[in-house]
């Protein structure tokens, strides 16, 4: 998890949603807006029902973050095949996403 002050207040949310600054993957929808710091990461009970896998998707998720180089703001959607995805394969598909975004 990222600490209180690297995370993405709520009262920005709402405008880091309206940003059309997208990237996307088979696994992945990723926000990246301008101007903005902090990260978030979305897994709606839509996507995984449990509550307890959902905190382990999303500790997967931050972990994975951990190793790549960020850019300021980040808001991470996984989408729904999500589901099966190792941990190998979160991190590299992650890292191929990130890199991607111009700086």
């Amino acid at each position: 998890m990222f600490s209180q002050k690297d995370r993405l207040p709520r009262s920005e949310f709402g405008v880091a949603l309206k940003t059309n600054r997208r990237i996307s993957s088979p696994h992945f929808l990723i926000l990246y807006p301008q101007g903005m710091r902090g990260y978030a990461v979305v897994i709606p009970k839509k996507i995984v029902r449990l509550s307890s896998a959902r905190h382990l998707l999303k500790r997967r998720i931050f972990e994975a973050l951990r190793t790549i180089p960020l850019p300021p703001a980040l808001v991470i959607f996984p989408r729904s095949s999500i589901a099966g995805v190792h941990y190998q394969d979160i991190q590299s598909e992650l890292t191929k996403l990130i890199s991607s975004i111009p700086r």
